[in-house]
């Protein structure tokens, strides 16, 4: 089968606790030190042409087919045709692996599964900056969208806080984002307040759990001549 994708590689390796996003106003996600995931490269292909019909276990039979032969791994694939959406987690102690397979999500969705937040967390809560929201948030107005499949391998023990924070560091690397979960201030009401000098309107603010997808974009390093 030719390859028309670019291929890159994850490794996974133990590390230092990775700092966290949070300050007092934000949700934390995680509850004890973890490993970190370093990527230096990505493993991420397009979905083959040739395979047309899509239905609920194909995408995770075509997934099967271009596993790479480490035993940990993460892997990425952007399908051309619609299927089924399910996750899948399996964990096999006689090999010491726990497989997590996320198949036809959409990008925010496989976010949503990294940050422990639930399927039906409202796209309306969802922040998109410096980048064009359908690109991670499709319009369902144009119908069944192709998603994306993604898989990760990892010790069969490890937590599910651990291989969260993994998925989300591959998200982040791949998408060239920073996401975070935060308590924003919202308008949620107003009422009128009549006073002796006329009615005034007043807002009803309250807190909002949202998923602020932010574009992270490298520095530019100006450099003067002396």
């Amino acid at each position: 089968m030719q390859k028309t994708c670019k291929r890159e590689g994850y490794v996974l390796s133990p590390g230092k606790e990775l700092s966290s996003f949070l300050n007092e106003k934000r949700v934390s996600f995680t509850k004890k030190p973890i490993m970190t995931t370093f990527l230096p490269e990505c493993l991420f292909k397009r979905f083959d042409p040739k395979f047309r019909y899509v239905t609920t276990l194909s995408a995770l039979r075509y997934v099967k087919g271009e596993r790479p032969s480490q035993r940990y791994y993460s892997l990425l694939i952007s399908l051309s045709e619609p299927s089924d959406s399910f996750s899948l987690v399996v964990r096999n102690e006689a090999v010491d692996v726990l497989r997590i397979s996320l198949i036809n999500m959409k990008i925010y969705e496989i976010y949503l599964f990294a940050l422990a937040l639930p399927a039906d967390f409202p796209v309306s809560q969802i922040l998109v900056l410096g980048e064009d929201r359908e690109r991670f948030i499709p319009n369902e107005e144009k119908g069944n969208i192709p998603g994306y499949c993604y898989e990760l391998t990892v010790p069969a023990k490890t937590e599910r806080e651990e291989y969260q924070q993994r998925i989300l560091n591959d998200l982040n690397k791949h998408f060239k984002l920073d996401v975070r979960i935060e308590k924003l201030a919202v308008v949620k009401d107003s009422r009128k307040v009549v006073k002796m000098t006329g009615e005034s309107l007043q807002l009803i603010w309250a807190e909002q759990l949202t998923m602020v997808m932010k574009a992270n974009r490298n520095p530019v390093v100006v450099r003067t001549m002396n």
